[in-house]
Parts: C-alpha cells; sequence; structure tokens
C-alpha cells in the first residue's frame, strides 16, 4: 500500500515538473516576431545568443524534422491528463483506471522529458563555447521567474463568473 502510494506522489510530481513549465509557456508561434523566435519552443533564450544564420538554419532544421516525426510528447501527456482528471471525476471512479492512467502520465511525461532534453543537447551542440554561457546566464534568471506563481494567471477565472 505504502509502494502504491509513493508511486503515484512521485508520479503526479514527475508529471507536474513537465507539466507546469509547458503550461507557464506563452504561446509558441512563428513568423514575424523577430529573429529567432519561434527557433525552438521552450527555449526563448536562444532569441538573445546572436545566433549566426546557420546556426538558425541547423536549429530550424532539429525542430522541423522533430515535428515532422508527427508525435508530440506534450501533447501526449495534455490528453492522458486530461483522461485522468475526467477519470477521477467520474460519477463512480474505478481506481484500477486511475491507476492506469497514472502510470501512464508518468510514462509519457518521461517520453517528453527526453525527447526536450534530447533536442535541447542537438541545439547545445551547434552552439560555440560562449553562447553555451550566455545560455546558463539566461536559463539561471529565468529560473526565479517562471515558478508556479505564473501558473493559473491567479484567480481571473473565478472573477468571471
Amino acid at each position: 500500500m505504502k509502494r502504491t502510494i509513493w508511486l503515484s506522489i512521485s508520479a503526479l510530481a514527475l508529471s507536474a515538473a513537465v507539466v507546469i513549465p509547458v503550461i507557464a509557456q506563452p504561446p509558441q508561434g512563428g513568423g514575424g516576431r523577430g529573429p529567432g523566435r519561434g527557433l525552438a519552443a521552450g527555449a526563448p533564450f536562444l532569441r538573445d545568443l546572436n545566433l549566426t544564420d546557420a546556426q538558425r538554419a541547423q536549429i530550424r532544421a532539429l525542430t522541423e524534422q522533430r515535428r515532422a516525426q508527427g508525435d508530440n510528447p506534450r501533447q501526449k501527456v495534455a490528453d492522458l491528463e486530461r483522461q485522468l482528471q475526467v477519470a477521477v471525476f467520474a460519477d463512480a471512479p474505478e481506481q484500477q483506471k486511475i491507476d492506469d492512467l497514472k502510470r501512464a502520465v508518468a510514462a509519457a511525461t518521461a517520453e517528453a522529458l527526453t525527447a526536450r532534453v534530447e533536442l535541447q543537447s542537438h541545439i547545445a551542440e551547434i552552439l560555440t563555447p560562449e553562447q553555451r554561457a550566455q545560455a546558463r546566464e539566461a536559463l539561471g534568471k529565468i529560473g526565479g521567474r517562471g515558478g508556479p506563481a505564473r501558473v493559473g494567471g491567479g484567480n481571473s477565472a473565478r472573477r468571471q463568473r
């Protein structure tokens, strides 16, 4: 029993660790927003690295290749989490179904994390040592701003009712 509880807590913590930053991200879009934008979803700090045209092209090719694979790990996590919420709020919740969905969310979250780290590793290989240092510095600054306080946007949903 304790093991199941700890596994559930671990799965929820892992999924929250990936989903919260995804939810907190502003919508990603391409076209016309200026140089460097939209190069790598989830990596807005790339804008400030003074990338060469060749680096931009390489990063764009990596992200397009990932999109062309048609496998969107973030979307899979989001879909599974919606299914989990529906199962939890069912009139007669089935614990086995909930447990299966929790395991599926944890697995999909790990898959999404692996895909993101793989893409970021490929991008890091393209950058110069100076650009990687700038990226580390920028990421250190972002860490203080993008925490859980941004998630949910306050009480605006409740105020609208």
